[in-house]
């Protein structure tokens, strides 16, 4: 079932179609659009510090942010909205943490998702393995049904499956991390641009390089160049013996990745039966 709110229209169950408490859904209809809300709330801040608009654009500035007295007028009555670094600054242009920066309450992110503060929060600090339930009271909540329940599971488990696929079979074996929510790390440019030379992965690359050194392929070139006699004494000296390094660690590391190659996940998640049971449509 759905309840019409104004123009905008909320669904009012969840996906396995029990509805949902009536106290969420009328908070869900009283939501603000984020920008008006946060607008409002920087607004209140501003006024409570007794700072003028150009006073705070002033400050923003100060961080590399082009606002000006109107910029500031705009995002307050929701007419600008704020993009991620501007969101990610506002604690140094209001001298105030993130946290007490957030609206109270629900907010509509977009006309399909609205979430509670306490969601958003967790999005912003936490390490979230994983999607969050999509229509959960006090929490987030999707306002279309594009997806059923087995579509967005196989969804993200294709996702889930190509990122593991992205790393050597036994990768998180031996390092801390979780594979199906947070890889154990990330691989730096350096991993990237060897990567590509050696036509594989980054994570290929920065996870043999951990095996081989026990740090990345960065962090490996940097050491061997502090343990030369003579440092190198012009920015081109020193770029040229990076460059040097970086070859012959690459040309260290190429038969272990080699070898890893050989027994890897395919690209893709395997086909799934099909509803008859039997596999799907083969390309041959």
């Amino acid at each position: 079932m759905e309840q019409a709110a104004g123009s905008k229209t909320v669904r009012d169950h969840d996906f396995n179609g029990e509805p949902l408490p009536q106290k969420w859904v009328s908070e869900l209809h009283a939501a603000p659009a984020f920008g008006a809300a946060i607008g409002r709330r920087l607004q209140q801040v501003r006024e409570a510090k007794g700072l003028t608009a150009e006073e705070v654009a002033k400050s923003a500035q100060a961080f590399g942010l082009s606002w000006h007295r109107p910029t500031v007028g705009q995002i307050e009555r929701g007419k600008r909205s704020l993009n991620a670094v501007e969101l990610l600054l506002l604690p140094m242009v209001y001298a105030q943490t993130l946290e007490e920066l957030l609206p109270e309450g629900t907010v509509w992110l977009t006309d399909d998702v609205a979430a509670s503060r306490e969601a958003v929060l967790s999005a912003l600090t936490d390490v979230v393995r994983g999607m969050p339930p999509l229509r959960k009271p006090g929490g987030w909540h999707l306002n279309r049904d594009a997806l059923t329940s087995q579509e967005f599971l196989e969804r993200t488990t294709d996702d889930a499956y190509r990122q593991r696929a992205r790393w050597p079979i036994g990768a998180g074996e031996d390092v801390p991390g979780d594979f199906w929510g947070q890889a154990p790390f990330s691989p730096d440019e350096a991993e990237g641009k060897a990567a590509k030379r050696l036509g594989t992965t980054p994570e290929f690359v920065a996870y043999a390089a951990r095996a081989l050194w026990g740090r990345g392929l960065a962090a490996e070139r940097d050491e061997r160049l502090r343990a030369r006699s003579a440092a190198p004494e012009t920015p081109r000296a020193l770029q040229s013996a990076r460059g040097h390094i970086t070859r012959t660690l690459i040309k260290e590391m190429e038969p272990t990745i080699r070898a890893y190659e050989e027994h890897r996940f395919p690209a893709d998640p395997p086909d799934r039966p099909s509803e008859t049971g039997g596999e799907g449509p083969s390309d041959g």
